[in-house]
């Protein structure tokens, strides 16, 4: 056999190899595989409750809540109240209030009564004298609007309250004492409200 024949199979036989290596490498197994499931139950999702209370009551109506008769400028109502959790979610508040009724324009343009809260504050003195003592000034002195949504507290407090956790605040009003005489023998109701939200970021 000539070399030129020899080299022409050897060619061939190596082309037949590289086909039938492609022609595996493309090729499909079938396997078998083995399996074993396992089931997960018993998963429960109960939704919380929110619920906020002030002084343990919902709605909270008091009827002599910073209340003042027969006032003249520079007299103060203050008193303490307890924002609490009665739900089962943790939550956090704002608040919002204004003035309405009759005198609220007139006492709105003169910004006569203003409001001071103050966190873990307490009352001292009675009457058109009482005024919040200690704890730590969170809003005011600042005058109270005719608009009852005016957001009075931003969302609070900065760790948002448990289940039967609560958070002091003392209210105190104070009748301007630059009042204008205009404002003699108005009458006049302040409004607040207490909003709690499971956002808690």
């Amino acid at each position: 056999m000539s070399r030129h024949v020899a080299r022409r199979r050897t060619g061939r036989v190596r082309a037949l190899l590289c086909l039938a290596l492609l022609g595996g490498l493309g090729a499909t197994t079938s396997l078998a595989y083995w399996t074993d499931d396992v089931s997960i139950t018993g998963s429960t999702f109960t939704a919380g409750t929110l619920d906020l209370e002030v002084d343990n009551a919902d709605p909270f109506a008091g009827a002599t809540v910073l209340s003042m008769t027969n006032m003249v400028p520079g007299n103060t109502s203050a008193q303490v109240l307890t924002i609490g959790n009665a739900g089962t979610a943790p939550l956090k508040y704002t608040l919002t209030g204004g003035l309405t009724g009759a005198g609220a324009t007139a006492h709105n343009t003169a910004a006569s009564l203003r409001l001071t809260i103050v966190l873990n504050g307490t009352t001292s003195g009675t009457g058109n004298t009482s005024t919040c003592t200690g704890g730590a000034v969170i809003y005011g002195p600042t005058a109270l609007t005719s608009t009852t949504t005016t957001s009075i507290l931003p969302k609070r407090p900065a760790a948002p309250l448990a289940t039967t956790a609560t958070e002091s605040l003392c209210f105190q009003v104070t009748f301007d004492a630059a009042a204008p005489t205009t404002l003699q023998g108005t009458s006049v109701s302040a409004v607040f409200t207490a909003t709690g939200t499971s956002d808690v970021s």
